[in-house]
């Protein structure tokens, strides 16, 4: 397994990890500061062109 997988690996692990205990900070630290929150208007927009972006980018102090 290379080097970009296991980095991966541990993302999610750390994301399910932080979904399992609920743990609010933990799950921030995956977040990419410069990620966006895409809000798609029904269950059926499946084209991110369609999606409204309301919130702008991520503030963890937010």
């Amino acid at each position: 397994m290379g080097l970009c997988e296991n980095e991966i690996r541990e993302m999610v692990n750390r994301e399910t990890n932080a979904w399992n205990r609920l743990d609010a900070e933990a799950l921030v630290s995956v977040f990419h500061p410069d990620m966006v929150w895409p809000w798609p208007s029904d269950e059926n927009a499946h084209d991110p062109v369609d999606w409204i972006f309301p919130y702008g980018r991520f503030n963890k102090n937010r």
